[in-house]
């Protein structure tokens, strides 16, 4: 975790989406509705997140270490705060590491054991983290590539499938709270953010926070865009579907590629695996800074004893 290492505005832009959209595909649906309720729990998701990122986003338009400032300023909240975030992450990451293994042996090892899955994902997740930031965007970027193109397909090959038969279907105000209470607790992105700005290397002051600006869209349009296509092709049994986008996959056929949810789902998983590694090192990133600030504040009340 060398803080000479740095990442250009467009590598934090696809960590972070990639991490997003990788909870979307491998979180499971908890609680069972319609199409509608689907698309509006995400976008009341999405906007209860960012309004909860907002003072981040706003400072980082400033500002480049958000953690270190709280410190500066108090050195009691400076660390409950990085702590606190870092606690986050970790649990973030372990969720993900979790629901990831789940998601595998339902739908790419039918019969393994979902322990051992765990095991191998949480040890790449660790050796991701140990590499360093510069590491992880460009294995990102790899990563959102196979992701993107995978997506893409079979989004294409269900094209004959997508009715909009689903979008008539009625649910209920429990079924939605359920749904938009999971989706937002399935967050984390937004402290990745926080905790990866010292990290960026920064054309211009504003960098940082377009970044910012430009990820909350494309977190909207691509759970949209997810979410719709599903919703279209499975119609009324998309409520029934434990993980719709590779329900969806298992109806795609592109010549002798006869169904693609095996390797959408081996893409997925390993994009998940992803993401709990980038959480690990946001937050030992985040713990470093507020460890760097009081270190470098003792260092100068030394030299100013000594002078």
């Amino acid at each position: 975790m060398l803080k000479e290492n740095s990442i250009s505005p467009s590598q934090l832009f696809c960590m972070l989406f990639l991490c997003r959209l990788s909870a979307e595909i491998v979180y499971p649906r908890t609680a069972a509705g319609t199409a509608w309720e689907g698309v509006i729990a995400l976008v009341i998701a999405e906007l209860v997140r960012f309004v909860l990122a907002l003072p981040v986003i706003i400072y980082s338009f400033k500002g480049t270490n958000v953690h270190r400032a709280v410190y500066k300023k108090n050195r009691f909240f400076g660390w409950c705060g990085a702590l606190f975030a870092a606690l986050l992450l970790v649990a973030a990451a372990l969720r993900t590491l979790f629901n990831s293994s789940q998601f595998a042996v339902k739908n790419l090892l039918n019969g393994g054991t979902m322990w051992i899955i765990f095991a191998i994902s949480a040890i790449f997740a660790v050796y991701a983290a140990i590499t360093g930031v510069e590491a992880l965007a460009r294995s990102g970027a790899i990563f959102l590539i196979a992701a993107a193109l995978i997506t893409l397909a079979v989004i294409l090959a269900d094209i004959p499938y997508m009715q909009t038969d689903g979008f008539s279907a009625r649910g209920d105000f429990s079924a939605l709270l359920g749904d938009t209470f999971e989706r937002v607790i399935r967050g984390g992105d937004y402290l990745i953010f926080a905790a990866l700005l010292p990290y960026v290397s920064k054309k211009n002051k504003s960098s940082s926070g377009k970044t910012a600006l430009w990820f909350a869209a494309a977190s909207l349009l691509g759970g949209l865009l997810i979410t719709v296509t599903s919703c279209l092709i499975l119609r009324d049994m998309y409520g029934l579907c434990e993980f719709p986008h590779i329900a969806a996959a298992s109806l795609a056929d592109i010549a002798f590629f006869k169904r693609l949810d095996g390797a959408s789902a081996a893409v997925w998983t390993l994009c998940a695996a992803f993401r709990s590694g980038v959480m690990l090192f946001a937050a030992g990133s985040a713990v470093v800074e507020v460890y760097r600030a009081g270190h470098s504040q003792t260092a100068k009340k030394i030299q100013r004893g000594a002078q």
